[in-house]
């Protein structure tokens, strides 16, 4: 049905543009879950059957390195538990990010760790000049 379907409302080119823009998909700038949405939505245009397991390791070579260095091992082969874990990772590493990014460079407050200029004392009106 899903063959005859996209045969009759899909052009064949546009059918191989998808797939292999699926082929070719990552996370880039997408949050976890737009990424799992447009991996979906590509995944349909595949033209071969996808095995659960297949679908992980393609989705998860997609992931972003600070998330997939945390989930590849975990070696996930149901979509939506791994999904979810990528989802709590991400959570986890935005946290992180915020608290580095509110810190600024090599984790100094902002203005905390700056020299200030040295004032020179200036002389008193009045009193002796003493040079």
């Amino acid at each position: 049905f899903r063959r005859m379907f996209l045969e009759n409302y899909f052009p064949e080119s546009v059918r191989h543009a998808k797939e292999a823009e699926f082929m070719r998909l990552h996370q880039g700038g997408m949050t976890v879950s737009e990424y799992a949405m447009k991996f979906e939505y590509l995944a349909r245009f595949y033209s071969q059957g996808i095995a659960e397991a297949w679908k992980c390791r393609m989705f998860a070579d997609g992931l972003k390195y600070e998330l997939k260095r945390v989930v590849v091992p975990m070696a996930i082969t149901e979509f939506l538990a791994l999904v979810e874990k990528a989802k709590v990772v991400e959570r986890l590493e935005g946290g992180n990010r915020e608290v580095k990014i509110s810190e600024g460079p090599a984790g100094s407050k902002k203005g905390g760790n700056q020299r200030k200029p040295y004032d020179r004392p200036q002389p008193q009106q009045g009193g002796p000049v003493i040079r």
